[in-house]
């Protein structure tokens, strides 16, 4: 999965029509980032990035540039 398309997935996620949504994002100032998108986007981790995050690791993130680096840079395409 390239960046892009997990930004896609990201707002599908949360339910965002913006186009303007990039890595320097702030994620928690978005509408659709809530307790049930944080369930959801661990489980998209999971499933395409075979990598597992607790939920009180996204205590950290603020960005999805910071999600990214979470997840490890070098897992994207």
């Amino acid at each position: 999965m390239t960046r892009a398309e997990f930004i896609e997935r990201l707002k599908d996620i949360m339910q965002i029509e913006e186009n303007d949504i990039d890595e320097d994002t702030n994620m928690r100032n978005l509408a659709g980032f809530d307790s049930l998108a944080v369930l959801s986007i661990i489980a998209l981790i999971d499933e395409h990035f075979q990598k597992t995050i607790r939920a009180s690791e996204f205590k950290n993130v603020t960005t999805i540039k910071s999600l990214i680096e979470l997840i490890g840079p070098e897992k994207f395409e």
